[in-house]
């Protein structure tokens, strides 16, 4: 089966839904994921950080484009967050409960066998 559009439209959809168990399907049990937070070796602590995420905020990622050459894929990404509570620090800024962070992003994916092996997520 070739990567095409629907695998990472159906991604962020399960992104959306908070449901990590959902999302785990997604990913390589060794997955590569890097961030400005850093790099993450595995699905577990990717599933972590996710977890923590949407205790904290509302977190909606939206594609809105994607590239896909072969079983690489670019895609730009809009993320809204809004806190669930009162946030002193998130990536330097501080939000009160129902406020939102808006944050235009740039994913670059490796998928093997349906299933995501790296991530890269970069402000754009």
């Amino acid at each position: 089966m070739s990567l095409d559009r629907s695998f990472f439209e159906s991604y962020y959809a399960t992104y959306n839904s908070e449901a990590p168990e959902a999302l785990a399907a997604f990913y390589a049990d060794d997955v590569l994921f890097t961030s400005a937070q850093g790099t993450s070796t595995g699905k577990e602590a990717i599933l972590q950080t996710y977890g923590w995420l949407i205790s904290q905020f509302e977190d909606r990622m939206t594609p809105d484009s994607i590239l896909i050459d072969g079983n690489r894929a670019a895609i730009e990404i809009t993320d809204v967050f809004t806190a669930r509570a009162d946030v002193a620090d998130f990536m330097g800024v501080s939000l009160k409960k129902g406020e939102q962070l808006t944050l235009k992003l740039c994913g670059i994916y490796t998928v093997e066998n349906q299933k995501i092996t790296e991530a890269t997520i970069y402000a754009r």
